[in-house]
This record gives structure tokens, sequence and C-alpha cells, in this order.
């Protein structure tokens, strides 16, 4: 271990560029922690935690054993760009649930409807708004879905109003069958 950190040694640039990529894994590790332990995911938090220290032990040996102005900036510069890469894996990953609202003025179950033959479960709130009556349309979905639904709603309402809050916990998520019975290929996938 020692020729390799001395190896390391005699290539400044070289050990600033691991500091850094190591920072980048750590702090991206500790972005997506910090993000799990607030959604109540707790063994994942735990195991990125773990991860996290360990990356973060060999870097802060490497830097305080002999501190130089290179490995003190490759140091910020990786915590910097781990907050980034971190919040990006974050984004790409979409963990969670989320409640959309979509309020429509002009088709008040034509939204409902859509959504419902796209096999989603809605829930519909007769509302007013300032011109008149509206639909108020409620799903939880996936992250990821998220675009779709708001895609499914503005082809039928290019005026909806949508918006999306963080569900923090569905406790319980029925799904309701589709109103339309799959036909061609896709009634071979059809659960019996």
């Amino acid at each position: 271990m020692e020729a390799l950190l001395e190896w390391v040694e005699q290539y400044p640039v070289l050990l600033a560029g691991f500091i850094v990529v190591a920072r980048i894994a750590d702090v991206s590790l500790g972005t997506m922690r910090t993000i799990a332990v607030v959604r109540g995911y707790r063994a994942l938090a735990v195991t990125l935690g773990f991860w996290e220290v360990i990356i973060w032990a060999l870097v802060v040996s490497g830097v305080l054993v002999s501190p130089s102005l290179l490995k003190i900036v490759a140091y910020a510069a990786g915590f910097a760009l781990g907050n980034a890469v971190g919040m990006w894996i974050e984004g790409r990953i979409a963990l969670g649930q989320r409640m959309v609202m979509i309020i429509s003025r002009a088709r008040q179950q034509s939204v409902a409807f859509a959504l419902r033959l796209a096999g989603y479960v809605v829930t519909e709130v007769p509302a007013k708004g300032h011109k008149g009556n509206v639909a108020l349309c409620l799903t939880v979905v996936s992250r990821r879905k998220v675009p779709l639904v708001e895609e499914i709603a503005r082809g039928v309402d290019e005026k909806a109003f949508v918006t999306v809050q963080e569900a923090s916990s569905v406790l319980v998520r029925k799904t309701m069958p589709l109103t339309h019975q799959p036909t061609g290929w896709r009634a071979v996938f059809k659960k019996k």
C-alpha cells in the first residue's frame, strides 16, 4: 500500500484527479443518501452511507497526510461537482411518488377518462373556478410517470392547469382494472 502511495505522490496531477473523482463519488453518494433518508428508504440510506464514509476516509487521509494547495483545490472541486452529479443521478433514478393535480375547464370529464383508459387511478372532484365549473383530477404516480400523465392531460385539454407535489407516503395503492380489454398481441400478456 505504501509503495502505491509513494508512486502516486510522484505524480501530483494524477493524485489530484483521483481526489476529484473519489470526492465526486463520495458526495454523490451523500446526496443520494440524504434523499433516501428524507423519503424513508432506510436500507438504501444505510448502504449508501457505508460506502460514502469509506471513500471519504480514504480521500481525507490522502489530503491530510501531506496537504498541498493542489490537493485542497481538488478536494473542493470534487465536493462541488459531487453535489451536481448526485442531484443528476437522483433525477435519473426518480425515486418516490408524486400526486398530480389537473384542473380542466374545457372538458370536465375527458381528462379523467383519458387517464383511466391509460390505466391510472383517478379521483375527480367537482370544483368552481373564477370562470365557472372545472374538473379537478387527482392521481398518484411514480416520478417517472409524471411527464406521461401531463402529456395525456394536455392531449385532451391543452390549457389544463397541472401541478405536481411529492407524496411522502402512499398508504393504500389499489389499481383498478382497465376499462377496455387488450386486443391483439397485448391480449397474450393479459393476466387471468
